[in-house]
């Protein structure tokens, strides 16, 4: 048992205007944000993927000539 059983618990002065004790109900961005970040980095890496040739370009060999002049 505690030692201030019979006093009921009260607010303090300076913690009634902190957010987590004054919050409402949270903002859209803050309810949806992992899911509008989670589409931004589908879109990005389908657009980085859309950008990357699947086969790479080789270059050619000189050609030489066996006639030399």
């Amino acid at each position: 048992m505690g030692l201030f059983k019979d006093t009921p618990p009260s607010e303090h002065a300076e913690f009634t205007q902190l957010r987590f004790m004054a919050a409402g109900s949270p903002s859209w961005w803050k309810q949806n944000r992992h899911k509008v970040l989670a589409i931004a980095g589908l879109l990005a890496g389908l657009w980085l993927a859309g950008h990357h040739d699947s086969t790479p370009k080789t270059c050619t060999p000189a050609s030489t000539s066996t006639s030399a002049r």
